[in-house]
This record gives structure tokens, C-alpha cells and sequence, in this order.
């Protein structure tokens, strides 16, 4: 009973009279609400439904019903004492405890262990601190101390037996990609009572209702909050099927944050239910942008080239109602995407990310969205242009068709799996829907060497036999096509700024298969191939780079991405020299694209500040005119006259001025990186149009980041999850830092 004075005395309840009987409690409290009397016997039993005591430092009361439960969990008995003490009978009033930490004796009356609390307070200060302050699993929590008729409220959140519920579904569950059933799982409840001996099971059902349901709704408020402060964000979208033929909308968003960082979000991963046709698709992103209120500030929508993908983001304009066919551009299917995955792997290769079904291209568009709205998904056209490379370049599709026979009998027998193994190589699978499936193949083949292909392939049921002139083939193949695995790799990364590679990803291929013809012998015919598919894909770049037209309806004639690829500080027009340009096309080309960005500039100023600054503009080209214009009468200024009005006219004239803005950025010759950069500058309109035109995302890669994810939370082992939890998994996978 003398603990539970002390424990009274610490939360600032006044004591009268304090006695114990052997089966008895009789305690006066000065200032305690009682019911019946206010000194009453009472046993332990009873003692909850008695007693109100009133802590008089906050003005609050203890609820009823948690106060004897407080109590019995305050007092130090021998069982909290026994991992730290080793206890044994002196005679019948003495115990003699055996400290284990430090090897030490100390005596105490029997049932009275103050000696040995006071030794753990003294000597071993962590211990006692665990021992006394985290018993107090229901510790009330106080509110505002100037309502003195209000309860304290005990919050489910901090006591220490919805802290643990709460971590398993954050860290084990959404972050490790556990199943829920895992908590009713009996070795992982022993594994959780040798953690905490009074954790209390839990149930599947439980956690999803209180900790999924929890972190969705504080995931979707705080990106609610987050998205009501952005300006301009760009999404990317596309279309999944799971393993039971259910088809699955996603939309990410992408912005540029007050720090000039790249930020993306998934804003929604919801059932696409009826006809895959551009109007039903138009149809459910409208209504995600809706409940974000985000449609006014969508600047652009990066998707693949599917014909319905296209259909569907001509905003204002109808949309065709064809049917989306179902055997030829068909939504992604996760059965063939996460056939072998397990409940546990979390590694997603980025190599493994899929697109629409490409069939070699026959039934894509490559032709951009009239409305300037949409753009197409870079990698997705750049993988189109090697396809078309390999399907049209003479003796290379016999030569893949001999990778493609070894490696599917390498991934059926045993005997080559072993040898194999003791090379420690692999081969990879070739498989159509997987960007770089080629060029990854072909390298895994060439790896092994000759004498150990020969090997290999001798296994076989129907040997296969590479000659020489293959194997030159094979180098010739890797050299070649090196670079667009490279480009494809970069543009397709999770946190880097992506729309201002694609130019001079371009520029480099173009020069890269420029200077690699003299180097190839048996695979020229590709190189012209690739050449060629270049400039039909990406003809609204490539007739931009040769100073010609760029008409409305060519393959990525949208001038951002030559806008993003001069603002971003790493390249400016470094680029450019690769082209090997004479100089004087050379400085057409850059004043160009500098008016390109002037115009872009321009459209985020205010109309009345336009006006002066193309007449000034145009003013420097044409001298004359300037003698020519009547210039009203100048007035005179009066002495001391410094009027806010005048002061602030002449410094936004000079600030004011994309020109000078420009000029300035185009000649400072710091090469930091992007956020570095923008977030020190100073230069407020040409900021303000970066913060909108670098949420432009290079390819559709983040929407399928969010395939992979859930296609491992989907598994074989768990395709009866229902929509609104797969759902809500899937969004609390991918926005972990809203959490």
C-alpha cells in the first residue's frame, strides 16, 4: 500500500488517512468526489466503482473506471521487480533480493520493496525508468485545463497497446507489404508476447478497420492539404488489369514544391469498370480531378500512345466512342507482369516496368493530342524506334530468334540451370511487354563467352550453334543499342527531373549513331533503320533541330522540351554542340528556342506589361521606328518628389523583363544542380515558369512504378483482397511520406 501512496502522491492527489487491513482499504482523499460517504470501506474489487479521485494540479478526473486499472499497474510488485532481482525468504519479515546488473544484496520487510526500487533509481536509472514509467499502458490524457467539469479522455492512440497495433500497420503491412493475417498468426503472437508480455492479440479484421482505415484517411488529408498549395502538376495515367481480369485506373501527379523540388504523388488507383474507350477513361480521371479540385490546374497528362489513351484528353472536344480492342491494345495484365513474385519482395527492377501491349507498333499513334494538353510517354516512343530497328535490319531478327530459343531452354532444364550456376550467369527472358527485353538479352548471352555458349547450347534437345559472324553481330548489337538503354534508364528514374533529357537524349543518339557507322560491319542496316524511326517518332524535335516547320500534328512538336532542356542548369545549350552545327545555324537554332521561351515567359505576366515589352523588344531591330513613333510630352518632376507609384513602376520595368531575366540565366556560369539552383534565384518570372513547365515528366514510368507495387501487393496468394482495401493499400504503398 505504500506504493500506491507514493503513486497517489505523484499525480497530486491530498491525503487524509491511508490504512490497511488485510482485506480492506480505507483512504481519505481531501477534495475526492465519493458517492455514498466520504470515508467508506472498500475492497480492491470495488474500489474502481467507488472512487473519483480529482488531481487537483490540472483540475480533472481520473474516469472511474481506469483508476483502479492505473493503480494496479503503478504498483511494484515482485513480479515487475523479478528480471532484475533474484528474491529469497530471510524469515517470515525479511526478503533479501540479488541484484542481477550489479551483483549486489539488499534487504527489505516482506511485502515492502521501497530498498530495492530505490537501488534501481540510484544505480540503474534506465531500468527504473522502463520499470515505473512505462507501466502506464491507459495513462489519461490531459486536456484543456480551463474546463474543470470536463473528464480526462484517454486517446487510443497513446497508449502503448495501440502504439504497437498502429506500428504493425504501418512498418509490417503497408511498408513491408505483409499480409493483415499476419497478426493472427500463432508464431508471430509469441514473437510479439517475448516483445511485450501484455500485447494483446489482435484481429485481421481489427487492424484493417482502425489502422489501414486510420493512415488512408490521414494520407488522403494530407495530401488534400498538399495539392491546395501547388499551382500547376502534370499526371501521368494508364490503365492495369489484376490477376482475376479487374481493370484499375491510376493517375500520379507530378509538381515542383517551394523548394524547387520534384514531388509526385498517386492521387488514385480506382476500378475502370465497361468499355476501355477514350470517353470512359476521360470520364473517371475527371472525376479524380473533381474531388481534388485539381482540373484547373493540370498543365499536362504524359500517357503511352495507345489509340484510346489519346481519344481520351482532347478536354472540350468529343471523344470517340470506339471500343478500346481488346486483343490489340489491351490493358496491362499483372498475371504475366508478377507471375513469381512473392508476398515479400519489395525489389522492383526498374527494367521490369511494362507498357501496352507493342506488337511491334501496328496499332499505335505516335501523333501528339491537338489540345496541348497531352503528351506522349518518351520511353514508350523510344522503345517503339528500337522495335521498329530490329524488325526491319536484315539477319538481326534470325539472330534474336536463337537468343530467344536459348533462353526459354535455359529457364526449362535443369542440367543448363546448373551450368548456369557454376558460371554464376544468368540469362534473361525476353519478354515483349518489358522495356530494354532485347537489349538485356542479348547482353546475358555475350557475358557467357564463347566456349562456355558452345557448352551450353551442345545441352540442348535441338542444339542451336552461334558462328562468327554472330558473335560480331551480338558486340555490334551492344554497342549500338547501349546508348538507348542508357537514355531509357536515366528518363525513367524515381527522383530526378526527367522532361529535360529528352532532347538531349536525342541529340545524342542521332549523334551516337552518326559516329558509330564506321565501327559497324554486319548490323549497318540498323543503324540507318534506327536513324530513320528517330525521325518519324520524334519528327516534331528533329524538324526543330533542323530550323524546319514543326507542324501541329507531328510526334512530340510541343516546344517544352526544348524550354526544360535549356532551363535546366546542368545543360543550357550544352547540348547543342553534339549536333556539329555549323555557327551560324548554330546561333539560329539558339535564338529559336530563345524566343520559344520568351513567348512561354510571357504568358505568365500580366497583360499590361506585355504589350511595352514586345515594342521594346521589337524596337532593338528596327532603329528607325523608333524616331518615327510620337512619344507624349515628358512632365516635369517636382523637387523631393518620391512618390511609392513612381518607385515601383521603374523597378518592375527593370525586373519585369523576360529578356533581361534570361539573358542573365543563359550567362551565369554556375552549373549546380536544379533545386540548388531555382530555389536561390532570383529571377521571379523565368522561376515562376519552371515551377510549371518541370512538372512535365519525361515518360509514364511512375504510373507503372505503381503497377509494380501493386502487382506484388495483389499476389497469387491474395487475389481475393477486396477493391476498397487493395485500393487503399496500393495508395499508402506508394504516398508513404504523407503517413
Amino acid at each position: 500500500m505504500f506504493i500506491i501512496k507514493q503513486i497517489l502522491r505523484k499525480q497530486n492527489v491530498r491525503f487524509v488517512h491511508f490504512k490497511h487491513n488485510d482485506d480492506e482499504l480505507i483512504i481519505g482523499v481531501k477534495n475526492a468526489l465519493i458517492r455514498d460517504e466520504y470515508r467508506q470501506r472498500l475492497s480492491m474489487d470495488t474500489f474502481d466503482r467507488h472512487y473519483f479521485p480529482r488531481d487537483k494540479r490540472v483540475h480533472h478526473l481520473i474516469p472511474e473506471n481506469k483508476f483502479y486499472s492505473y493503480l494496479h499497474q503503478q504498483s511494484m510488485g515482485p513480479e515487475q521487480l523479478k528480471p532484475y532481482f533474484d528474491f529469497s525468504t530471510i524469515d517470515k519479515n525479511r526478503v533479501n533480493g540479488y541484484c542481477k546488473l550489479c551483483n549486489q544484496n539488499y534487504k527489505d520487510k516482506c511485502g515492502i520493496f521501497s530498498n530495492f526500487l530505490k537501488h534501481l533509481k540510484r544505480k540503474h536509472v534506465p531500468e527504473y525508468e522502463k520499470l515505473f514509467f512505462d507501466q502506464v499502458e491507459d495513462s489519461p490524457e490531459v486536456v484543456n485545463g480551463s474546463d474543470h467539469r470536463s473528464t480526462i479522455e484517454l486517446s487510443s492512440s497513446n497508449t502503448k497497446q495501440n502504439r504497437i497495433n498502429i506500428s504493425i500497420a504501418k512498418y509490417l503491412i503497408i511498408k513491408c507489404n505483409l499480409p493483415l493475417n499476419l497478426v493472427e498468426n500463432s508464431a508471430f503472437r509469441e514473437f510479439m508476447k517475448e516483445c511485450n508480455v501484455k500485447w494483446n492479440p489482435i484481429s485481421s479484421k481489427k487492424l484493417k478497420h482502425d489502422g489501414i482505415s486510420f493512415f488512408a484517411d490521414k494520407m488522403k488529408t494530407n495530401l488534400h492539404a498538399t495539392l491546395n498549395g501547388v499551382k500547376f502538376v502534370t499526371l501521368t495515367v494508364d490503365g492495369w488489369s489484376d490477376r482475376r481480369g479487374r481493370s484499375f485506373i491510376g493517375v500520379t501527379c507530378h509538381f515542383i514544391n517551394y523548394k524547387c523540388e520534384s514531388q509526385a504523388f498517386l492521387i488514385d488507383f480506382v476500378r475502370l469498370k465497361g468499355p476501355h474507350t477514350g470517353e470512359n477513361i476521360h470520364r473517371t480521371t475527371e472525376f479524380i480531378l473533381d474531388r481534388y479540385n485539381l482540373k484547373e490546374k493540370v498543365y499536362k497528362i504524359v500517357t503511352d500512345n495507345a489509340s484510346s489513351m489519346i481519344k481520351a484528353y482532347k478536354f472540350g472536344l468529343p471523344v470517340d466512342d470506339e471500343v478500346y480492342d481488346d486483343d490489340s491494345n489491351k490493358i496491362k495484365s499483372n498475371s504475366s507482369a508478377n507471375s513469381g513474385c512473392d508476398d515479400n519482395d519489395d525489389d522492383i527492377d526498374i527494367n521490369d516496368l511494362e507498357f501496352m501491349n507493342i506488337a511491334f507498333a501496328d496499332d499505335y499513334e505516335d501523333i501528339e493530342n491537338p489540345s496541348d494538353l497531352r503528351l506522349s510517354c518518351f520511353i514508350h516512343s523510344l522503345q517503339l524506334s528500337v522495335r521498329d530497328g530490329l524488325k526491319n535490319a536484315p539477319y538481326v531478327p534470325k539472330l534474336l530468334k536463337k537468343c530467344q530459343t536459348l533462353a526459354k531452354f535455359s529457364h526449362k532444364s535443369s542440367k543448363v540451370a546448373e551450368l548456369l550456376e557454376e558460371l554464376n550467369k544468368h540469362i534473361h527472358k525476353m519478354t515483349i511487354t518489358r522495356w530494354n527485353s532485347e537489349f538485356l538479352l542479348i547482353k546475358s548471352i555475350l557475358s557467357i563467352g564463347r566456349t562456355d555458349l558452345e557448352t551450353i547450347t551442345s545441352a540442348m534437345d535441338n542444339p542451336i550453334k552461334f558462328s562468327d559472324n554472330d558473335f560480331i553481330a551480338l558486340e555490334e548489337l551492344i554497342d549500338i543499342l547501349q546508348p538507348f538503354y542508357d537514355v531509357s534508364i536515366k528518363c525513367q528514374a524515381e527522383t530526378a527531373l526527367t522532361a529535360s533529357l529528352v532532347v538531349p537524349s536525342i541529340v545524342h543518339l542521332i549523334s551516337h549513331l552518326r559516329d558509330i557507322k564506321p565501327d559497324i560491319s554486319l548490323c549497318l542496316k540498323l543503324v540507318q533503320q534506327l536513324e530513320e524511326s528517330i525521325k518519324t517518332r520524334f519528327s516534331g524535335i528533329i524538324n526543330r533541330l533542323n530550323l524546319v516547320d514543326v507542324a501541329d500534328n507531328s510526334a512530340y512538336y510541343d516546344p517544352i522540351y526544348f524550354i526544360v532542356a535549356v532551363l535546366d542548369p546542368s545543360f543550357k545549350f550544352l547540348w547543342i554542340h553534339d549536333l556539329n552545327l555549323p555557327v551560324p545555324l548554330e546561333n539560329r537554332l539558339k535564338q529559336h528556342i530563345i524566343e520559344l521561351i520568351i513567348n512561354e515567359m510571357e504568358k505568365d505576366l500580366p497583360t499590361s506589361t506585355i504589350e511595352p515589352m514586345k515594342i521594346n523588344f521589337s524596337s532593338k531591330s528596327t532603329l528607325s521606328s523608333s524616331f518615327t513613333t510620337t512619344t507624349p510630352p515628358r512632365k516635369r518632376r517636382k523637387l523631393f518628389n518620391y512618390d511609392d507609384n513612381i518607385i515601383n513602376d521603374s523597378n518592375a520595368s527593370s525586373t519585369l523583363d523576360p529578356a533581361v531575366e534570361l539573358d542573365a540565366f543563359l550567362n551565369d556560369p554556375v552549373r549546380s544542380n536544379f533545386s540548388n539552383y531555382w530555389f536561390h534565384s532570383q529571377l521571379k518570372i523565368l522561376k515562376n515558369l519552371v515551377v510549371r513547365i518541370f512538372s512535365v515528366q519525361a515518360s509514364s514510368a511512375p504510373i507503372e512504378r505503381v503497377f509494380s507495387h501493386a502487382g506484388l501487393i495483389l499476389s497469387s496468394r491474395r487475389t481475393n483482397m477486396n477493391e476498397t482495401l487493395f485500393r487503399d493499400l496500393v495508395l499508402l504503398r506508394v504516398n508513404q511520406n504523407l503517413l
